[in-house]
């Protein structure tokens, strides 16, 4: 290794160790739990639950066009259940409607 005059980064002597790594493939969102959809003026709320391993828990995640507008975690999956159960209400009391015969799962 050199030092880089001006500066506190040091070069490596063969950098051609590195140009043979291969790029890793970029990450890709599993898919959630869903739980409804919900209609209004041509837009469609979807509500997902997540797991996100032990040690992060569960999230609840509100999608607006298939754009993440609303999430929130939870220790436990029945709080992020009720949540999306609370989330649903609410947009109901807004005038949101179910476009399904029926919902794949009411909280």
């Amino acid at each position: 290794m050199q030092l880089i005059p001006g500066s506190l980064l040091w070069r490596m002597a063969n950098d051609a160790l590195f140009s043979t790594a291969k790029p890793s493939a970029p990450c890709q969102p599993k898919p959630g739990e869903h739980l409804w959809s919900l209609r209004k003026n041509g837009r469609q709320v979807d509500c997902e639950l997540r797991f996100h391993g032990e040690s992060y828990g569960w999230e609840c995640q509100c999608l607006y066009d298939g754009e993440l507008a609303y999430g929130q975690r939870f220790v436990l999956r029945a709080s992020a259940v009720a949540e999306a159960g609370a989330q649903r209400e609410r947009l109901i009391k807004e005038g949101w409607g179910s476009h399904e015969t029926s919902d794949v799962h009411h909280p």
